[in-house]
């Protein structure tokens, strides 16, 4: 129902029936009515989200002293079977003497005295202790066997809570900004009645520990703060929010207008850009095919048969290769991404000459031809190697398409005192002056007949102008109708490594 009101009130407007405020007054009071019904729901949900906040800080409270408190006696556990392993180690080593204890216990502060009675005569026990500091009441007694006898050691609990204290740092979920509530964990006596406790201001919950310090506990509070700061007040925030976005569709309306006089041609770029990429991928991937199956089952194909056929697989991959490519471009182009250029050394000369090297088989296979003028002096260049092949390829590819019967490119490499010179001629259709003036704006096509039949989406010179002008050079073209087309890429000389990304455009149509 909604969307064949939303196609009448389009109809409408394309009609002209009525006045652009009348298009917009129905869906503008249709959207103010739906906020209405968000803020009512909004003022209900709020009361509701108080009330969840707290059971959720109830229960993280409960979880977190639950989990500190097993990592608190495994630690507690893990420390004391330390200990009673590195009397054994040192029992082994030098045997049971009075130093040996001695050191025994200096080495965790935890202990206050130790006694070892060995197993062949117990009235030749050891003795060794420290100076007492903590109360005779709160210290606990523990004992092991060893393989000469049994030690038993008497300690402080509160000294050996100190060791384990750094679990309490440790959160049982990750701690960020955006999670939240954040407990706060602390060692307490563990009182007659262990569990949830209600806090002013929140939850506390408090998980006793296991045997032998089961006089401990750890205390989790949880503070929700978080939940009602900034929300006490939702339901009047809901009100001025609602009236906020009222403000914002009514723009929007507006901004949606002007968007629906673009859709049309929208739609049909998006048509012709699918049936042009699907048309020019289907092509070479058809030969790839062919060629395949005939190697696979042409066991009679001579030696120069199966060379002409590998040949003409590695070509048409090589125009594959060039047709994803600039399918990759398109769609960077149609998301506004600028691809960060990567700059490095470049020998003009070596690039180009291996370009035309690589491609030479395809450009033939098209009854092309290619010449060459390469300076030999031209010097080293910053450029990113990948992004001027790129442009330097699809101005090559644009003189295939759009050439008629002189198939002759030309390709002239030159620098002189303030710029390096890249120049591609072709004696093909031209462009009139008119069109010189935008033949680098996304999707424009010249409006000559031999152009419009031709593949293409209108995409690829405004590549090569981003490229270049990423590099700091600019364009020049030189044509006329009937007489072909001389594109100029002038790229500065000797360019600062310091460069940014490829320039993103500006009211880009979204064909895609």
């Amino acid at each position: 129902m909604v969307h064949r009101v939303f196609a009448k009130l389009r109809a409408i407007s394309r009609s002209g029936e009525r006045s652009d405020r009348a298009s917009i007054l129905l869906p503008f009071l249709i959207i103010s009515i739906g906020l209405g019904a968000l803020a009512w729901r909004s003022y209900v949900l709020s009361a509701r989200m108080e009330s969840g906040v707290q059971t959720l800080a109830m229960q993280y409270a409960g979880y977190s002293a639950d989990i500190t408190a097993r990592r608190a006696d495994a630690a507690i556990g893990n420390e004391l079977n330390a200990a009673a392993d590195e009397w054994q180690q040192d029992e082994r080593r030098a045997g049971a003497t009075s130093a040996a204890l001695q050191d025994w216990i200096d080495n965790h502060d935890w202990m206050v005295f130790a006694i070892f009675i060995p197993d062949s005569d117990p009235t030749r026990s050891i003795f060794t202790s420290k100076p007492e500091t903590s109360p005779a009441q709160s210290l606990q007694t523990r004992e092991f066997s060893t393989s000469s006898g049994v030690v038993r050691y008497t300690y402080d609990p509160e000294r050996l809570l100190n060791r384990i204290r750094d679990v309490l740092h440790q959160k049982p979920l990750m701690q960020s900004r955006e999670l939240q509530p954040q407990a706060e964990l602390t060692l307490v006596p563990t009182p007659k009645r262990p569990g949830v406790l209600r806090l002013a201001d929140g939850y506390a919950f408090i998980a006793p520990l296991s045997p032998p310090l089961a006089a401990y506990a750890v205390r989790s509070s949880v503070h929700i703060a978080y939940g009602t700061q900034g929300w006490e007040n939702a339901r009047y925030m809901t009100v001025v929010v609602s009236l906020i976005a009222v403000i914002l569709t009514a723009l929007g309306a507006y901004l949606g207008l002007r968007g629906v006089k673009k859709e049309a041609e929208t739609m049909r770029l998006r048509g012709a850009l699918i049936a042009n990429v699907s048309h020019e991928l289907r092509t070479p991937l058809s030969m790839i095919r062919l060629g395949a199956e005939t190697l696979q089952r042409g066991a009679k194909l001579s030696e120069a048969q199966r060379h002409e056929i590998q040949d003409s697989i590695h070509r048409e991959a090589l125009n594959l290769s060039h047709l994803v490519e600039n399918v990759l471009d398109i769609a960077r182009i149609h998301n506004r991404k600028a691809k960060a250029m990567a700059f490095t050394p470049v020998q003009p000369r070596d690039l180009v000459s291996t370009l035309v090297t690589t491609y030479e088989s395809w450009i033939r296979s098209k009854g092309f031809q290619i010449a060459l003028a390469i300076e030999d002096s031209v010097d080293e260049q910053l450029w990113d190697r990948e992004a001027v092949s790129r442009a330097l390829l699809n101005l090559i590819d644009n003189a295939v398409k759009y050439s008629a019967e002189d198939k002759t490119i030309g390709i002239t490499l030159r620098q002189t005192e303030s710029d390096v010179l890249l120049e591609v001629q072709d004696r093909g259709i031209g462009i009139s002056a008119h069109d010189l003036e935008h033949v680098f704006e996304p999707y424009f096509r010249a409006q000559f007949s031999d152009t419009q039949t031709r593949r293409g989406a209108g995409l690829g010179l405004t590549l090569v102008h981003q490229i270049v002008t990423s590099h700091g050079g600019r364009v020049e073209v030189e044509s006329a109708p009937g007489a072909g087309s001389t594109f100029r890429l002038a790229f500065p000389r000797n360019r600062s490594r310091e460069t940014g990304p490829i320039p993103a455009f500006e009211e880009l149509p979204q064909a895609f």
